[in-house]
């Protein structure tokens, strides 16, 4: 996708627009789908910032640092629209733009980058109660892993438990 025929103010509108849906998405569709405990909210809301850190990387004149100044608005707004999210997601959005900004620094906007950032930032997603059981909360990281399946049944109303048996026994 080239974007030289935009011009300067044309590219700086598309990033100002992109910006305000990044933050909407995270604080007003963010909300509402917690609201109604769709499962897996972090891999939609996660996959929609992909799209989004990945068009503003690509139409920013300032360069990537440009996706750390969106970072800033989204989470402002996000803080300030839906004080009550919980601070997991703020680590979500942080890691997936911190992300972003590292690999298209490195490797610029193409089809590996944009691939490594969807495949990393749908992992994180996935395992991030986890991370954050076993590294802030200091849980053993078998219970951490009772914890991560119990969650994951719980999005789909099922009662799971014994956790770390299902891990063994599905990876074995």
């Amino acid at each position: 996708m080239n974007n030289a025929h935009l011009s300067s103010e044309q590219k700086r509108l598309a990033v100002q627009r992109l910006t305000a849906l990044w933050a909407f998405s995270e604080s007003g569709l963010g909300g509402v789908v917690h609201a109604l405990k769709i499962p897996f909210t972090g891999l939609m809301l996660g996959g929609f910032a992909v799209i989004i850190i990945t068009l503003i990387a690509h139409f920013s004149d300032k360069g990537y640092k440009q996706i750390l100044q969106s970072l800033i608005i989204v989470l402002l707004v996000k803080l300030a629209v839906s004080p009550h999210t919980p601070f997991p997601a703020y680590i979500a959005v942080f890691f997936q733009a911190l992300l972003g900004f590292v690999l298209f620094s490195l490797l610029h906007v193409n089809f590996l980058s944009i691939f490594l950032l969807s495949t990393v930032a749908m992992i994180e997603s996935v395992v991030q109660k986890f991370l954050i059981l076993t590294l802030f909360f200091g849980q053993a990281i078998w219970k951490a892993a009772d914890e991560l399946v119990k969650y994951i049944g719980k999005q789909f109303s099922i009662n799971v438990s014994n956790g770390d048996y299902w891990i063994v026994g599905i990876i074995h």
